[in-house]
């Protein structure tokens, strides 16, 4: 079966078509596409998506030759995009497969508290000037922290460019 699609005539058995129709989103996949095409459709649509929004993001175009600013402004934008993008294949996986899990073994808590156990190993064999250095170090990861958590809430183009500027104005 073929379709016209943008005045193309696309083959139905290759087909792989996401839309939304009132506010409701959908998947169509031929029953006739293979794995491997469908998963390289979906990687290059994801690729193009991460793309386009970080262009869109940054007022519509990548300077040839950006400021320091710029670049900070565009390191940030795409550092969002890919936290947002890390989390929701995580997200995908985690409904997929709810059962699986890295290491079950090892649990947060067990992990935080041999981080702690390291940092503090390693902070005893400072000198004064090497902690307070350790400090304002700490400081400025906190701070970076709480701007993460600030762009974390944004969901269009505009927002993470609001985002951004906002962590290149701290």
């Amino acid at each position: 079966m073929k379709l016209k699609i943008e005045n193309r005539d696309i083959d139905a058995k290759s087909l792989l078509a996401i839309g939304q129709e009132n506010d409701n989103t959908f998947c169509v996949i031929s029953p006739t596409l293979d794995l491997a095409t469908a998963f390289q459709l979906l990687h290059t649509l994801s690729l193009h998506l991460l793309n386009a929004y970080t262009i869109s993001a940054n007022g519509g175009q990548l300077p040839k030759e950006p400021t320091e600013e710029q670049l900070k402004t565009f390191t940030s934008i795409k550092s969002q995009l890919y936290d947002m993008y890390n989390l929701a294949v995580s997200s995908v996986l985690e409904h997929y497969a709810p059962e699986f899990e890295l290491r079950p073994d090892i649990t947060a808590d067990a992990i935080a508290k041999e981080e702690e156990r390291i940092v503090k190993e390693k902070y005893s064999h400072l000198s004064p000037k090497e902690k307070q250095e350790a400090n304002q170090n700490i400081q400025k990861f906190k701070k970076e922290l709480l701007k993460q958590k600030a762009r974390s809430k944004a969901k269009t183009a505009k927002e993470i460019k609001d985002a951004a500027n906002k962590v290149s104005e701290v």
